[in-house]
């Protein structure tokens, strides 16, 4: 006697979904992970609130309202340099866009704050709209093969930004465009500001005019040093691996001060290692 549960389950588990409902759940799965984001770095700046003023800092760049309020006073209005002043989300069958874009406040030297701003805008604008067109022209494939419409997964593009170090001298923050259809891809944008001279600034600004010499050690030491972990897998020297940071290398300085070197996914390793970062100390005669 055939069970009747048994046949339900088995009817049920041979069900199609609805292609609806699976670009439902990859919306949903986006936003509820974005919203489980804001509140860890929430949880996170009221807790580092108790330590330091680093619990300010994270409000400033966490809501433009409270960036807003406070850049009228004397004291505290000097640290709001960063603000989020564009953020929204858009989902339809070929992407899932999802933007939190930074401005620049600087008192005191407009024309930089305008370029950094205006580079800003222009570069997202520019990345956005290349990333949609490749949306469009992959679903084109997928569909010019034989491929369902209804059955393409949309292609998720996300932009966002990060303070790396926010000090009396220093300003410096980075914008991560992630871009996520089989496997995830990221590249950074980075800012590094002196406050003080009104200008940005360069590896040679920060390491010194041996600037490349002192950043290829740091960067070969690191990797030696990761490559005696076996799962830690980089391209040998002349193989598409390690020589010589560009002379505009991406980087941005960390709250110590230090110049954080940055390659980008597939550079200097497989792509399981994703993107790659080494700190960099100052040089005695710089710091």
């Amino acid at each position: 006697m055939n069970d009747p549960w048994k046949e339900a389950r088995a009817a049920y588990e041979q069900t199609p979904i609805p292609q609806e409902l699976e670009f439902a759940v990859a919306s949903a799965v986006r936003a509820g992970s974005r919203r489980r984001n804001r509140r860890r770095a929430i949880h996170r700046s009221l807790t580092a609130a108790l330590a330091s003023c680093a619990c300010f800092v994270r409000l400033v760049n966490a809501s433009p309202t409270f960036a807003q309020a406070v850049s009228n006073v004397p004291v505290l209005g000097s640290l709001a340099r960063v603000f989020t002043v564009t953020e929204y989300t858009i989902e339809d069958r070929e992407h899932l866009i999802d933007v939190r874009l930074p401005a620049l406040d600087m008192e005191g030297d407009t024309d930089l704050e305008q370029r950094i701003n205006t580079e800003i805008q222009a570069r997202i604008d520019q990345v956005l709209q290349e990333a949609e067109d490749r949306a469009r022209e992959t679903k084109a494939a997928f569909v010019a093969t034989g491929g369902d419409p209804d059955e393409f997964m949309p292609i998720i593009i996300s932009v966002d930004y990060e303070i790396k170090c926010q000090n009396d001298q220093y300003l410096s923050f980075i914008i991560t465009k992630t871009e996520t259809l089989a496997s995830a891809y990221s590249e950074y944008y980075a800012y590094n500001i002196d406050l003080q001279a009104g200008k940005e600034l360069t590896l040679k600004d920060v390491l010194g005019p041996d600037y490349m010499e002192v950043a290829n050690e740091a960067v070969r030491e690191g990797i030696a040093q990761r490559a005696q972990d076996p799962d830690n897998v980089y391209f040998e020297p002349g193989e598409d691996g390690f020589e010589s940071i560009d002379e505009d290398q991406t980087f941005y300085l960390n709250q110590a001060g230090n110049a954080v070197v940055v390659f980008e996914k597939y550079e200097i390793a497989p792509g399981y290692m994703g993107m790659q970062e080494f700190e960099i100390p100052l040089p005695a005669s710089v710091s």
